[in-house]
């Protein structure tokens, strides 16, 4: 057993003790009127996980996220409270990889190096529990857990030189390849919300490397496909999104709350020798030939869904801004104005999601010149607006 890597909360937020000063008016949204909280304000980069990771808990009072000193590849990461808005360093291992938090939000799991271990929330005490075999590479970390709280999936190297995304099995310590491919090099991989395990994989047809692992080109001239498998290994189903010379998936999905539907954004155009057009937001069930158009405008980019599946939200890379819509009737709204910068660093993207009760976002911002951690609660009646 290890202790906390710190006892000690932090107040950085932009919501001053004083009573005189407290909130001011000025943090609000100047056209929604949203009311945002800023977590964070140390000069290093401060910036969220992956919206399709499970971080934060299923009562919306925390969320972890990851910081960097400048210059430094060191990633720490952070728990924030909403309720105290404090926040608090979880991990000081060089290694630490992204910490997933369980589905009914008891414990909190993290990779170092080959090793998986469990964080207790109450104490932040941490304990060993699994070691990948050396039989697979390289792996990322574990980035996904299924809803019983037993499995998670992480990226791995094969030991033929492939790649692919294996499950681990933490009650009967053992792991197995699930999915594999050359082009399996960035599959975002994700565990179903719900029992039937299935698992969602991103596959970058035509990605090229060069000898020293540099990316020389992320996709092919297809984009990436969508593929949808049992975590067994059976049941491969390749969604019908993207992967033509009109239409290609952004990058970014995840699962609709706990239904066995997914939901993406899109690229089009009309003709190969005409302009890209980001405007889209599509569900695909697997199995089916089709998908729904659930909400067109803005260039959307990053996504996730409340966890009943209800609303989306979105963040647009030529504004920043963040949208939220409703996945029935493809309506949406502007939440906030993020002032996001989008540029090439993942850390100046809004990556927009809710967190675990569905009646807050939380999204990353370099407004300030300095990238920062920020929230939201929605207001009352505004989900209720789109339906």
């Amino acid at each position: 057993m290890k202790g906390p890597a710190s006892t000690i909360w932090f107040d950085e937020s932009n919501w001053v003790l004083d009573e005189e000063v407290a909130f001011q008016e000025r943090f609000r949204d100047p056209e929604t009127g949203v009311r945002i909280l800023r977590l964070t304000s140390q000069p290093c980069i401060s910036t969220n996980i992956y919206p399709e990771h499970p971080a934060s808990t299923p009562d919306g009072r925390r969320f972890i996220f990851a910081r960097m000193a400048p210059l430094s590849t060191w990633c720490t990461y952070w728990i924030a409270d909403i309720e105290t808005r404090r926040v608090r360093q979880i991990t000081d291992e060089p290694e630490a990889r992204a910490p997933v938090v369980s589905p009914d939000g008891q414990w909190f799991y993290y990779s170092v190096g080959r090793t998986i271990w469990r964080m207790f929330p109450q104490t932040f005490e941490r304990e060993l529990c699994y070691e990948i075999p050396a039989d697979f590479g390289p792996t990322v970390g574990i980035r996904s857990m299924s809803v019983d709280g037993h499995r998670f999936l992480t990226a791995v190297r094969t030991s033929t030189g492939s790649y692919g995304v294996a499950a681990i099995d933490l009650r009967e310590q053992r792991s197995w390849i699930i999915f594999e491919g050359p082009d399996v090099r960035n599959p975002h991989e994700q565990y179903s919300r719900n029992a039937s395990r299935k698992v969602l994989i991103q596959v970058n047809d035509g990605i090229q490397m060069d000898e020293h692992g540099n990316l020389i080109k992320l996709v092919g001239e297809m984009g990436a496909s969508l593929h949808v498998v049992n975590d067994d290994g059976s049941g491969h189903v390749k969604l019908p999104v993207g992967s033509s010379l009109l239409e290609r998936v952004q990058g970014h999905q995840c699962w609709v709350g706990d239904k066995d539907m997914v939901i993406t954004t899109l690229h089009r155009r009309e003709a190969p020798d005409k302009p890209w057009i980001q405007d889209r937001v599509v569900t695909i069930v697997p199995g089916e030939s089709a998908y729904r158009v659930v909400g067109q405008g803005p260039g959307f980019t990053h996504i996730h869904t409340t966890p009943d599946g209800r609303f989306w939200v979105a963040d647009c890379n030529r504004s920043g801004d963040i949208y939220v819509g409703s996945v029935t009737t493809g309506r949406f709204r502007l939440f906030v104005h993020s002032g996001s910068t989008f540029g090439a660093a993942q850390y100046t993207h809004p990556h927009p999601f809710f967190l675990g009760d569905g009646k807050t976002i939380g999204w990353n911002s370099d407004v300030t010149g300095v990238p920062q951690i920020y929230c939201a609660r929605i207001p009352e009646g505004f989900l209720e607006s789109l339906e």
